[in-house]
């Protein structure tokens, strides 16, 4: 994802958006520990969400990426994250 990035294998899971045409690609990087937001369409970077760190938002490993039905995101960190965290979907997209 990122040509910053020396390591190979950032991309640890991926989660589609809830939007009727899932026009969002919600990329966990373990690497870079920050979730990804793509267009679809074109694979183009809209955003980010977290970085490297240990308080809540942040990531130590970020392992899993899952969604609910109403579209809220849930990860798990590994090592010595052993976490879990709920972002909650506040704008409806």
């Amino acid at each position: 994802m990122r040509p910053e990035t020396l390591e190979p294998g950032t991309v640890c899971d991926i989660a589609f958006s809830r939007d009727a045409g899932q026009e969002y690609l919600l990329v966990a990087d373990d690497t870079n520990n920050v979730i990804w937001t793509l267009r679809r369409s074109d694979g183009t970077v809209l955003g980010s969400t977290g970085h490297d760190g240990r308080n809540a938002g942040q990531f130590h490993a970020i392992h899993q990426l899952v969604s609910d039905s109403a579209g809220n995101l849930y990860t798990g960190e590994v090592e010595t994250g052993k976490r879990i965290q709920k972002f909650l979907l506040v704008n409806g997209r």
